[in-house]
């Protein structure tokens, strides 16, 4: 496909997007060109814009929650046709290294990330690697499925690398676009007991209650260690999900874990934590693990849930702007005035 296309391109760290008139990409013989349906607006965006994490060049196309329909495939691309629906899995991997190889992808030796390393989702058209999408089915709308690429797809594999068994005591400190879709998955998809959602706004832990959060903790009020202790009748959590990644809330979320408890780090703080190990880790002999975004298979997984109604995705986009619209779209999320649970550009017709 030969022609121009808008793009939201950041050309600098700490400006605003700019919306230029750029080159359709070509298609090489192994990727896919997708003309883009809608694309969600991450934390993320906020970080490489900002400078708070790098991006792989200068100007880029931001944008790695990305769902569309293939407009155009490689030679080599087989089980893909023009028309198909999709979300793009946001990992470009090698598929050849011992990671790849044992279905880790997200530690490949040649990572590189869609809409931060390499020309993302805002845009009219995106060409990605023909292994990154997924096929939509057509009860799932654009909208919803592109958050599926990252606010979903993230949460999800944080309660999977924490080992969430059923009946466990879960607190999600966070009930942002991530960690309101942690509540829902781990009340509905990992039949967690308690799952108490700690927040410092109302208007979040309302909606978490509306998706499965059992208890709700609002830190400006209350102390969250003293409500999970009486919540679990001392015996604290299970497993706690920070989604902040703030030293108050890694060390909050260290106190909330009970005795052979998981601390799951999602969200990206700016500074060092100090941590004593005897009384936070081996005392207690408590997990701390990290988690860098998610698998093609637990997003294969997601699309299943949805298509089938395990999970409800259906008040999840809370604002949607134009791809003109992309800066607004920037400010709504963080305004938290706008109650934003996730912001995304629509560009269906």
């Amino acid at each position: 496909m030969i022609g121009m296309m808008t793009a939201a391109r950041l050309h600098r760290i700490g400006s605003k997007l700019a919306v230029d008139q750029i080159q359709v990409p070509k298609v090489t013989p192994s990727d896919v060109l997708i003309e883009v349906k809608a694309s969600g607006i991450c934390h993320s965006d906020l970080n490489y814009r900002d400078g708070v994490a790098p991006v792989g060049k200068l100007p880029i196309t931001l944008g790695h929650e990305i769902s569309g329909v293939i407009a155009d495939k490689g030679a080599r691309v087989t089980g893909l046709r023009q028309g198909d629906r999709v979300v793009v899995h946001y990992i470009s991997s090698c598929g050849r290294c011992s990671y790849c190889r044992t279905n880790r992808e997200n530690y490949c030796s040649k990572y590189r990330m869609i809409g931060k390393d390499i020309d993302g989702g805002f845009a009219e058209y995106s060409c990605v690697p023909a292994t990154s999408v997924v096929k939509l089915p057509q009860n799932i709308p654009f909208d919803q499925a592109a958050i599926m690429g990252c606010a979903v797809s993230t949460a999800y594999h944080a309660l999977t690398r924490g080992r969430v068994r059923r009946g466990d005591r879960v607190a999600i400190i966070g009930v942002g676009g991530l960690g309101m879709h942690a509540v829902q998955l781990a009340k509905k998809i990992f039949a967690a007991g308690e799952v108490i959602a700690i927040d410092r706004y109302d208007w979040k832990l309302k909606r978490a209650t509306l998706v499965g959060a059992t208890e709700t903790v609002n830190t400006i009020d209350d102390d969250a260690i003293t409500l999970v202790k009486k919540s679990t009748k001392g015996a604290l959590a299970d497993v706690v999900l920070d989604f902040v990644g703030s030293e108050r809330t890694i060390q909050q979320g260290i106190s909330c874990l009970g005795k052979g408890g998981r601390l799951v780090l999602v969200g990206i703080g700016a500074k060092s934590v100090k941590l004593s190990p005897y009384k936070t880790i081996i005392g207690k002999e408590i997990e701390i693990l990290g988690v860098d975004d998610h698998l093609k298979t637990e997003l294969t997984k997601l699309v299943e849930f949805v298509s089938s109604g395990k999970i409800d995705l259906s008040h999840s986009v809370s604002h949607r702007v134009t791809l003109e619209g992309i800066n607004t779209g920037l400010q709504i999320l963080e305004d938290r005035n706008e109650k934003p649970i996730r912001v995304v550009v629509s560009q269906e017709h």
